[in-house]
């Protein structure tokens, strides 16, 4: 009991002095927002995740009371290649949409020029010839826009040169560089400044003065380390787990077995690297600097995984990194929004609100919004609205592909006609696109009044096979399948669109697949009560071409 009482004790007086460390520095430079979540993983990686993020996710986002949403971009992947670096028309009607939503909602924008962050990559040493080309596309498209829109150089550069010292100094020139190519075009929007090593604080506090008054210093904050990080793959922590929050002696977890010297270096600085004035001090640092620079502070990436941490000492670190944060001035930002770094209960299932962190909003000082979100299906049978792709995928539906190219961009942007497609290329054999319903919808009504399964598609594969089909996978332990098939017996293969337009009484019961049993022929078991899919699955030849498909909707 007493060992118990003593360890209690230590984490009451931590968690309890988060208001009342002394000599706070506060930022002089307030600006009109405080507080912001990230929206990683939509505009990044490859072109495949378009289809993650809609404008219902903004509208959630500002609900939670969020006032800054910070985009992140990879500019590397979104343009055509050297020697313009010319950002594609994809990318830019994704990003008019999101300032666009932004606008309409009074919510404050960020556009990040993120880039590759895993632990083992490294800053493309010729990172500058990209930025100057990229950002005045940037300033020149949006340079006429309303103050809610704000640029960020570049995030987390980090060369990895070996001489730490010499590549903070090169970023800080590179960066200056890029600012005063910004301001020939754009004097107007509030630009995000940062350091190297991957926008470390120190790295910031050696910036050189870029003699502009509208910046904002910015910083990354995971500290500490290996309490945020805990189990992460990508990292030197990854066998290390268990790890509190505060430290407490009694609470740290053994050792791993034949511990490597950084597991052994975690382990004897966490009690110093966990403690108050090791994770305050750096925030004082950076608020001095500020005002020196008679500028705003800003932390635009901090969270911990929720993968290994206690959830209750993860909540509490937010609740104690945001207070000291707010207690200085300093604007808050946090990573991410759905991942494993995010604000939902786990990172597979994100219902707004029903899987919401509630304790984790309130310990940000967000706001809990009220009632429970509604499916597609529950959408559709009330405004007889059963549209699932047109532009975009209708609030509430996921999509997945297999077997494609994954190289380009499965949404396909018009500029003439300023509409969206969804193009599969390069199919492997049975490659296959899948829309998720997010829930068991039973068609059974819609089926039995005529309703059609329509959509647009065009193709030039003369040997173009595929099978469309409905999935009653939910809730049953073999997924059945009521299909029809698109070939040129029925389709033109001209390149040009077409609609096509299915009955769904004529979809036939042709049986199903799954890993254990193989195929197996229908049975008459296909349960139109528990629809889970719309599935479009190339034949068992390879198509290069493959085929585009467009406005998908079943119509009554």
């Amino acid at each position: 009991m007493k060992r118990f009482l003593a360890v209690l004790l230590s984490c009451l007086l931590f968690l309890g002095s988060v208001y009342s460390a002394e000599n706070v520095i506060k930022t002089n430079k307030k600006l009109p927002f405080s507080k912001g979540v990230n929206l990683p993983g939509w505009l990044e990686y490859n072109r495949n995740n378009t289809l993650l993020f809609g404008k219902k996710d903004f509208e959630n986002i500002k609900s939670l009371g969020v006032e800054v949403l910070r985009l992140p971009v990879w500019f590397e992947v979104w343009n055509e290649g050297a020697p313009d670096y010319k950002v594609s028309d994809e990318c830019w009607s994704y990003l008019d949409d999101s300032i666009s939503w932004c606008e309409e909602l009074g919510m404050y924008i960020i556009i990040d020029f993120h880039n590759d962050c895993d632990g083992a990559s490294k800053t493309d040493p010729n990172i500058e010839k990209v930025l100057l080309k990229v950002w005045p596309q940037i300033a020149n498209r949006y340079k006429n826009k309303g103050d809610l829109v704000i640029y960020e150089v570049m995030n987390e550069p980090h060369f990895k040169s070996g001489n730490i010292d010499a590549d903070i100094k090169k970023w800080g020139a590179i960066q200056g560089n890029v600012l005063k190519a910004i301001r020939q075009i754009d004097k107007k929007h509030t630009v995000i400044v940062g350091g190297a090593d991957w926008n470390s604080i120190d790295s910031m506090l050696k910036l050189p003065e870029y003699q502009d008054d509208n910046l904002i210093y910015n910083f990354h904050d995971y500290s500490p380390f290996l309490f945020t990080h805990q189990g992460a793959v990508w990292t030197d922590a990854k066998r290390l787990t268990g790890i509190p929050f505060p430290y407490v002696k009694e609470k740290m977890p053994a050792l791993p077995k034949n511990p490597t010297s950084s597991e052994k270096w975690y382990f004897q600085d966490y009690p110093n690297a966990s403690s108050e004035k090791t994770l305050v001090a750096p925030l004082n640092k950076a608020a001095e600097f500020a005002n020196k620079r008679n500028a705003a502070l800003m932390c635009n990436e901090f969270g911990v995984s929720m993968t290994y941490a206690d959830p209750q000492e993860r909540n509490n670190w937010y609740r104690i990194k945001n207070g000291w944060m707010d207690e200085r001035n300093i604007i808050r930002v946090s990573w991410d929004y759905t991942g494993s770094f995010g604000i939902f209960t786990n990172s597979s299932e994100a219902r707004f609100p029903e899987d919401l962190n509630k304790q984790l909003i309130k310990d940000m000082g967000y706001k809990v919004p009220a009632g429970k979100s509604q499916t597609w299906f529950e959408a559709a049978n009330k405004t007889g609205n059963y549209t699932i792709f047109q532009n975009q995928l209708a609030a509430n539906l996921k999509a997945q592909c297999f077997g494609s190219n994954q190289k380009k961009s499965i949404v396909q942007f018009d500029n003439e006609t300023k509409e969206r497609s969804l193009a599969f290329s390069e199919l492997e054999p049975n490659g296959q696109f899948t829309i998720y319903f997010g829930e068991v919808c039973n068609f059974t009504a819609l089926k039995n009044s005529g309703a059609r399964l329509e959509f647009m598609i065009k193709s030039t594969d003369k040997t173009l096979s595929l099978s469309v089909y409905l999935l009653d996978s939910e809730a049953k332990t073999f997924p059945w399948r009521a299909a029809t098939s698109i070939n040129s017996g029925n389709l033109a293969i001209d390149g040009k669109w077409h609609k096509i337009s299915i009955p769904l009484s004529s979809l036939s019961d042709i049986g199903g697949w799954n890993s254990t049993e193989g195929w197996v022929n229908g049975q008459g078991k296909f349960d139109w009560t528990l629809i889970s899919s719309l599935v479009f699955q190339n034949g068992g030849q390879a198509s290069k071409a493959g085929f585009s498909i467009k406005d998908i909707k079943i119509v009554k």
